[in-house]
């Protein structure tokens, strides 16, 4: 654990704590905590004379708490871990044998990847990234619909906030007054006769200037949606939303999640751009059917998108 995590984890607290004691308490230097602070850009560690102190949504998440939220939703877990630091939660997840209910956190993502094969911006300790794993069988339904039955977990998480207007564009962003908030990727591992499924969400809570600069589209964040966000309730209710939907999916109910995903479908009858593969075409959006494809009107016919290489963008 570095040292900087250290420091966080004590100013989790919300006090203040001076150099000297924050020094003492990690057996270090007060140099070495002045160090540490410094290397932390996008954090906004605030520092006066009466010690340092850390914004609520930038508090480190704390494994302990998560699962007492999770268990206050009735939902459980077969194990749940916190990294500091990794390269991808999904991968991590997906290498993961054995079939039970896992999840996955990390503070900071080395090869965090959005659809398309596009990097995952995201500043360390200002996000949630969570990664959730089950096992589905071939029966279950659709597996389209998994996609969008996690669009409609993240959208139920953030209600549960306080988030008025949350949308979801096709196959799996969620949107907030036009505004990217969040993103989804699912992804598979084959077994024998079955899916090894996990749904990684990444929710802007704070975005530093360096994450922000290197995004390509309009974002928002969630600390000026709900000021005094608690990362660690965002983190349990995502998760608890993605089981309560993994159940749903499992057990056949594939049709109700469908029609919650229509309820928040945010480019019902708008015209928009899709890029599929190397093909861009204008057409106007119909809905999705029941295998979670997108159905779009193109020159009066129909034509069905599957999610994979596109992207859809409104006119």
């Amino acid at each position: 654990m570095s040292l900087l995590h250290r420091v966080l984890e004590i100013l989790a607290d919300g006090e203040r704590h001076s150099g000297v004691a924050l020094a003492q308490r990690l057996g270090v230097s007060r140099a070495a905590i002045s160090k540490a602070v410094g290397l932390a850009a996008d954090i906004p560690i605030a520092v006066d004379h009466r010690g340092y102190h850390l914004a609520s949504a930038f508090r480190p998440l704390n494994a302990a708490r998560i699962q007492e939220f999770v268990a206050g939703t009735g939902r459980t877990l077969d194990g749940l871990t916190i990294h500091e630091e990794i390269a991808s939660t999904n991968q991590t997840l997906l290498a993961t044998p054995g079939d039970g209910v896992y999840a996955c956190l990390a503070e900071r993502q080395t090869a965090g990847r959005g659809r398309r094969g596009r990097g995952w911006q995201a500043t360390p300790y200002g996000s949630v990234l969570v990664s959730v794993a089950w096992t589905i069988t071939e029966t279950a339904g659709p597996f389209g619909i998994v996609s969008l039955g996690a669009g409609v977990a993240v959208v139920r998480a953030l209600e549960a906030l306080g988030v008025r207007e949350a949308v979801l564009k096709w196959p799996n962003d969620v949107l907030w007054q036009a505004r990217k908030l969040a993103g989804i990727l699912i992804e598979m591992r084959g077994e024998a006769g079955a899916m090894r499924v996990v749904a990684g969400v990444g929710i802007n809570v704070a975005l530093g200037d360096a994450a922000a600069a290197a995004i390509d589209q309009e974002w928002a964040e969630l600390r000026t949606i709900v000021p005094g966000v608690d990362r660690c309730q965002v983190a349990a209710l995502v998760i608890s939303e993605l089981l309560a939907v993994m159940d749903d999916y499992r057990q056949g109910r594939s049709d109700a999640l469908l029609a919650q995903w229509r309820r928040w479908h945010a480019f019902a009858g708008m015209p928009v751009r899709v890029h599929e593969g190397r093909e861009s075409f204008e057409a106007l959006v119909v809905d999705a059917d029941d295998d979670g494809a997108l159905i779009v009107e193109v020159k009066g016919g129909r034509r069905r998108v599957q999610a994979g290489d596109v992207s859809v963008r409104p006119l």
